[in-house]
């Protein structure tokens, strides 16, 4: 019977996790660490890829609550949050079709509207 090794967090994940960390940071302060979460939720470091896609996903529902502070401990407080600003800017990236998916997330994942256009020709 053959063992199967757990299989470790992708290079991209990591990156994903440090771009989330950073808007986590971005939301709720300095204090926000994704590392802190994944221990919170009982995941130790490094992670198995599965466990990364799970503290991706909570990262991402907890960042997106906007203004309050999820604890898997505590009930969720209110963050006092800067009146927000009405600017707006246009960003435009060009990317191959396999790498459309992990983008579209990591727009989601800053609550930013996008707009997907297909090259012709």
């Amino acid at each position: 019977m053959a063992v199967q090794m757990k299989s470790t967090v992708t290079e991209k994940q990591l990156k994903y996790l440090g771009v989330l960390s950073k808007r986590g940071q971005e939301v709720y302060g300095e204090g926000f660490s994704v590392r802190k979460l994944a221990q919170d939720l009982g995941y130790t470091w490094p992670l198995s890829r599965e466990e990364a896609s799970d503290v991706i996903d909570k990262t991402i529902h907890i960042i997106g609550e906007g203004g309050k502070t999820m604890n898997v401990t505590e009930k969720p407080e209110e963050v006092d949050q800067a009146p927000a600003q009405n600017l707006q800017l246009v960003v435009q990236i060009h990317t191959s079709q396999e790498k459309l998916q992990a983008v579209k997330i990591m727009l989601e994942a800053m609550d930013l509207d996008f707009v997907v256009l297909q090259e012709i020709g």
